[in-house]
């Protein structure tokens, strides 16, 4: 979206990025409320259920503050506020995004991986039950 709109394409390029992003932030957030709606454990479990909701809740907040931005750049853009030269609010939204991409991968291996159980499992295995 952003690069089409570097390039001077305001008709579809950026609408269909736009709105594509969108769909992926409003799917992970339902798929985030139904993973907590299932979960065995709940926030007063033991501290792997504080961790797990307070990283997974900040994130998910910080995607639907992502999710509105875009909402707003794409009524932006709909407006024709943006142009290749002026479209540093839009850019900015953008970055935002990368920002939540890089804590959601590195959430992902700490919460799902190292303390969900599969790094945990090998480690476990490897010294044949002592892991300290």
């Amino acid at each position: 979206a952003l690069e089409s709109v570097r390039l001077k394409d305001y008709d579809v390029g950026p609408f269909i990025g736009l709105l594509m992003t969108i769909l992926c932030g409003a799917v992970f957030f339902l798929v985030q409320v139904r993973e907590y709606y299932w979960n065995s454990y709940s926030i007063a479990d033991s501290v792997y259920g504080s961790v797990f909701y307070l990283l997974t809740g900040f994130h998910g907040a910080h995607v639907v503050v992502g999710t509105i931005w875009l909402m707003v750049s794409m009524a932006r853009l709909w407006r024709g506020e943006f142009s290749s030269q002026r479209h540093f609010g839009f850019e900015a939204c953008i970055w935002y995004w990368h920002f939540v991409d890089v804590v959601w991968v590195s959430l992902w291996f700490v919460v799902y991986v190292w303390f969900g159980g599969w790094l945990y499992m090998w480690w476990f295995k490897m010294w044949d039950g002592d892991i300290y």
